[in-house]
């Protein structure tokens, strides 16, 4: 038997939102195994780019597997009140890719 070793990259983003429209923590695909998001400051929406009604109350925070970052989208909970968005992500490798059928 055969063990190759595949490194894991672990990332952090963090973001706040300084005015009230959707936003997203990157702009090209960057596809996660495992990310926890958590939210401070104030409380935030969240989803894709045409419906962000999902809500995360600041202090609490998501875990999301095998997902394109590029595909979620946040946005204030009220107007003016800047919330804080935090990733903390395990990048998907080449072959966690190929076995998802990705790209």
């Amino acid at each position: 038997m055969v063990f190759i070793s595949l490194k894991s990259y672990f990332l952090q983003i963090e973001y706040t939102a300084t005015d009230d429209l959707k936003f997203r923590l990157v702009q090209n695909d960057l596809w996660i195994r495992e990310a926890n998001i958590h939210i401070y400051d104030n409380d935030a929406y969240y989803g894709d780019t045409n419906n962000q009604s999902g809500v995360i109350a600041s202090g609490n925070g998501l875990t999301f597997q095998d997902f394109n970052l590029a595909d979620i989208f946040f946005k204030n909970f009220g107007a003016g009140s800047n919330t804080r968005v935090v990733a903390e992500c395990i990048i998907m490798t080449n072959g966690k890719k190929r076995e998802l059928e990705i790209d």
